[in-house]
């Protein structure tokens, strides 16, 4: 098994637990480096590798790909062509990716808003002082939302940009035929959840078509 955006390692270790020979792939030296502290202390034996899943070489023979916590969906339809792609690219000729997205129950509780506080979302952006501006915008036609941040400390001020594609079964089903998969299970979440047409999430497990 191969977990892209592994993380901390809290999928690799699960699997790994499950006997799997686990590779984990981040582009995060922080996350990789706990990752693999976690899995030195527990005598699991996992292999993580640095890398930006979207340009560097990635390894390939797996049987299984994961790409989970909705990972696909932040991602331009550019960039998520390319990365599905690479997935089918990493498999042995009878593998499986395994990824869940964000459906459109979400989006339809979402609101358009804007908001200003102090330590915005309770001093996650920055551990100093600062204010956080949010302000959240819905795409309805194009199934996208956008909650964009600017964060003024008293010596900084950054924005981010966090763009979210949301999917139905339907529109889900035509992007992976179009990378070349065909869905063989589809859940409301990777938990095993009965899919809901109006749920948050979506779970699927694909082949190679």
């Amino acid at each position: 098994i191969c977990d892209l955006g592994c993380g901390p390692g809290l999928y690799t270790q699960r699997f790994s637990d499950k006997e799997a020979d686990v590779t984990g792939v981040d582009f995060s030296a922080h996350s990789l480096e706990y990752a693999g502290l976690k899995a030195k202390e527990s005598s699991r034996s996992i292999q993580y590798i640095h890398a930006d899943y979207l340009s560097d070489d990635l390894p390939t023979g797996f049987d299984i790909v994961t790409l989970i916590y909705t990972d696909l969906c932040v991602l331009s339809p550019t960039q998520r062509s390319i990365l599905l792609n690479r997935m089918r690219e990493m498999l042995n000729p009878d593998g499986q990716i395994v990824i869940d997205v964000v459906g459109m129950g979400a989006l339809t509780g979402k609101e358009e808003l804007t908001c200003i506080e102090n330590h915005l979302m309770g001093c996650f952006w920055a551990k100093g002082d600062y204010v956080g501006i949010q302000r959240t915008f819905v795409y309805s036609e194009e199934r996208l939302s956008l909650d964009r941040y600017l964060i003024i400390e008293p010596n900084e001020t950054w924005q981010i940009f966090n763009w979210m594609q949301h999917y139905t079964q339907e529109s889900l089903q035509a992007e992976l035929h179009r990378a070349g998969f065909a869905i063989v299970n589809v859940v409301g979440e990777l938990t095993g959840k009965p899919l809901n047409t109006d749920g948050d999430f979506i779970g699927v497990i694909a082949s190679v078509a």
